[in-house]
């Protein structure tokens, strides 16, 4: 009984962290684009890791920063920041060109791959129910992206590309980065940001912009440039969401299976499109509103048909009862 309890308050727990987590990373990718004509990617990449690691080193403490100059040893580590990394980055390509809330719908086809590979390569499966509720999650979606009419637009692929790095790194998290705190983890981003900001720096100062009436947005070509005071403000609460929003999306899919998260995940889309609305004045219509309703009524399903419920997944926190394949690598996290 005690156990199950136990569980049952681990995934709790694990909602309200990826809750906490989405609200963050809106309001962080609302920032983004409100500043994306004033600094350019790479430049913003540096700035905010900067700026994020006084912070990130007075919440680690000593003992913390020893921990994350060994987890920058792992491999998993690695690999988990190099797709959260790919993630950004063409999420982020994709903002110039796209409105808030389209961006973020087309990334937030994530759960269904989040669902595909935890089966897969985690071994969470999803009951029928289950299945049908990410079904309806994923209709919502469509419903909200509505392709082949003119509110469709290729660019799309880039925050679909999003989506899948997006949904390795969390099943990555789950396997193997169990045991790693989420600072350590977070810390390990933040260092990735700032030497990938530094490259992409160092490249477009080299190599300049592209010629005038190129394809490519300034966002994703511009050298650096000085900054108005304002933007510097904005650029410091995004590197406190930053801490906030990595910490907690790694803790709530190291305490709660992958696909109930993934799920609740959605609820990114409702804060996007407030975002939009008070920053852009793009409310949203009749059917992006209906496919939000689609959205929540497949998070209520999901969480009724969670692998937690069954007893293959009871102690969602115990590596000893957690269903996973030989390819899993239990020892290499």
């Amino acid at each position: 009984m005690t156990t199950i309890v136990g569980a049952r308050a681990s995934i709790w727990q694990g909602i309200a962290c990826i809750v906490a987590s989405v609200f963050c990373l809106s309001m962080s990718d609302a920032l983004v684009k409100y500043i994306s004509d004033e600094v350019g990617v790479w430049q913003l990449y540096v700035l905010r890791a900067l700026l994020a690691s006084p912070l990130l080193g007075v919440l680690l403490g000593r003992r913390g920063v020893m921990r994350l100059g060994r987890a920058l040893l792992r491999r998993w580590v690695l690999v988990r920041t190099g797709l959260l990394m790919a993630m950004w980055l063409t999420f982020y390509a994709s903002l110039p060109t796209l409105t808030l809330s389209m961006a973020a719908v087309a990334l937030y086809t994530s759960p269904l791959f989040i669902a595909l590979f935890a089966a897969w390569l985690a071994g969470e499966r999803l009951s029928t129910g289950g299945w049908w509720g990410i079904a309806l999650g994923f209709a919502g979606v469509v419903l909200i992206l509505r392709p082949g009419t003119m509110q469709f637009t290729p660019t799309v692929a880039l925050p679909l590309l999003a989506a899948v790095c997006y949904a390795l790194a969390c099943v990555v998290t789950r396997i193997h980065c169990r045991t790693e705190a989420p600072l350590v983890l977070s810390g390990a981003l933040n260092l990735g940001f700032l030497c990938l900001g530094a490259v992409g720096c160092l490249w477009m100062t080299l190599h300049g912009q592209p010629p005038a009436g190129g394809t490519t947005p300034a966002f994703l070509t511009a050298p650096w440039r000085s900054l108005p005071a304002e933007t510097w403000w904005l650029l410091v609460g995004l590197a406190v969401l930053f801490v906030l929003a990595s910490s907690t999306v790694a803790k709530a899919y190291q305490m709660a299976p992958s696909a109930l998260i993934g799920v609740f995940d959605y609820a990114y889309l409702v804060f996007a499109a407030g975002w939009s609305w008070w920053l852009f004045e793009a409310p949203p219509d009749t059917l992006t509103l209906l496919g939000m309703a689609c959205v929540g009524c497949a998070g209520a399903i999901v969480w009724r048909c969670a692998p937690s419920r069954s007893c293959s997944s009871g102690v969602p926190a115990n590596r000893e009862t957690a269903p996973c394949p030989p390819t899993c690598g239990r020892g290499s996290g």
